[in-house]
């Protein structure tokens, strides 16, 4: 971290003020969304029109019944049917929903409701010629769904899921952090294909990392739109937004407090955030990378750097285990394959993403329904609650101290060595 950029802020006046500034913001957050709230609860069984993301059979008492994960104005919830539908992913629908016992902080989190009264509507998700396109330079379903989750954050099919919680992998198919990184890294180079002869010739009193920056940052909303605002894509698109701004102003993007500002912002804005597991995970793997950032100098020669960025991958790889498998206690020895799979990634995805803008998206299918077909395992592992907080007591620790760096990782590292003894010997 360079000690010649500025502080974010000079003395603790400045940052309690700022802190007074986040706190109207979410109160003012907090007062809409119960705004949102009361009117809902003050009808009678609100007809509301949603769409749903998400559709599958469950089985109770030898009785099937579907339960549908349902995008509305107001934010996200489930209900179910006991109809026999037939597959409506995608499609808007109204429905009466019964909110007597959604309580404001259900509302908040993502909740349940019993509903009546389904009736299907003739609107159209306007990603629906986007899917379709995509669909069909595929031969089968799954490959176009799998397409669908990696450009349009639809719901990865099921048989993909299996995988990904075996090969630990699940991070690369939710579009968030790690593929803002990728679409920014290929935009600015791109980009400035273009524009640095412009730049050279027409204008070059211009701040080229300004006007590189501006572009890329709008071609990232335009995505967002397009994903129809993926909560994680908006996490990282805000985070890439604060980044952006700090290193414009001349201040350290890497800096602890940097982070710790960013992440109040965005709790102050979406304080449904403190209930998604995602927003943790996020937020501890930036963490993380700044901490190995701290403790460990960049190396200056090339073989230097691709040994360091290897190492960072498994740093935050084996110390994000335990708090991981507490909420996903999915457990296999081919998780390790995440270490080659997620930098691998970094190439694959601007890959495939021009391969379908080329209308060639199918080439690689074959290798992929081969892949998805090998057999694979997978078993509990539940860490207890006790570990969990020990972890994250460890992290806040290892902001002020090596030694518990080092510990957090060296516990993680005997809980996975603990996992694949009793995935071979335990059962």
């Amino acid at each position: 971290m360079s000690t010649l950029s500025p502080p974010l802020f000079f003395t603790l006046k400045e940052r309690l003020v700022f802190l007074g500034f986040l706190i109207l913001i979410l109160c003012a957050s907090l007062g809409f969304k119960f705004y949102q709230f009361h009117i809902l609860k003050s009808q009678n069984n609100p007809q509301i029109t949603a769409q749903i993301l998400l559709q599958y059979p469950k089985i109770k008492n030898n009785k099937t019944y579907f339960v549908l994960k349902l995008k509305s104005d107001f934010g996200i919830f489930y209900t179910t049917s006991r109809e026999d539908l037939r597959p409506l992913q995608h499609r808007f629908l109204a429905l009466r929903l019964i909110l007597d016992k959604v309580s404001f902080m259900d509302f908040l989190r993502g909740f349940y409701a019993p509903s009546f009264s389904l009736i299907l509507l003739p609107d159209k998700d306007f990603k629906t010629p986007l899917r379709e396109a995509i669909a069909n330079q595929h031969e089968t379903q799954l490959m176009g769904e799998y397409y669908g989750t990696l450009f349009l954050s639809d719901s990865l099919p099921k048989d993909w899921r299996k995988l990904a919680q075996s090969y630990g992998i699940s991070h690369i198919f939710a579009i968030s952090g790690f593929h803002t990184g990728i679409l920014s890294a290929v935009g600015f180079f791109i980009l400035g294909l273009i524009y640095k002869p412009l730049h050279r010739r027409f204008f070059p009193y211009r701040n080229a990392f300004f006007d590189l920056g501006f572009l890329v940052i709008l071609g990232l909303f335009v995505y967002y739109f397009f994903l129809t605002q993926s909560p994680s894509y908006l996490r990282a698109l805000a985070m890439s937004c604060v980044a952006f701004f700090l290193a414009y102003r001349g201040l350290d993007v890497l800096r602890l407090e940097s982070l710790l500002w960013c992440v109040l912002c965005l709790l102050a804005f979406f304080p449904s955030l403190v209930f998604s597991v995602g927003f943790y995970f996020s937020s501890l793997g930036v963490l993380y990378i700044f901490l190995f950032f701290k403790y460990f100098k960049t190396p200056q020669s090339f073989v230097g750097k691709v040994l360091y960025g290897a190492a960072l991958n498994a740093y935050v790889f084996f110390s994000m285990g335990i708090v991981v498998y507490y909420f996903f206690p999915y457990f296999s020895p081919l998780s390790l394959f995440s270490l080659l799979i997620t930098p691998l990634f970094a190439l694959y995805y601007p890959f495939v993403l021009l391969l379908h803008l080329l209308k060639l998206g199918g080439i690689l299918d074959s290798l992929l329904l081969a892949w998805l077909h090998l057999p694979t395992h997978t078993i509990l592992l539940q860490p207890s609650f006790a570990l969990f907080l020990l972890c994250n007591a460890l992290t806040l620790w290892a902001v002020f101290s090596s030694r518990a760096f080092l510990a957090l990782l060296a516990i993680n590292c005997a809980y996975f060595g603990y996992g694949i003894y009793l995935y071979f010997y335990g059962f």
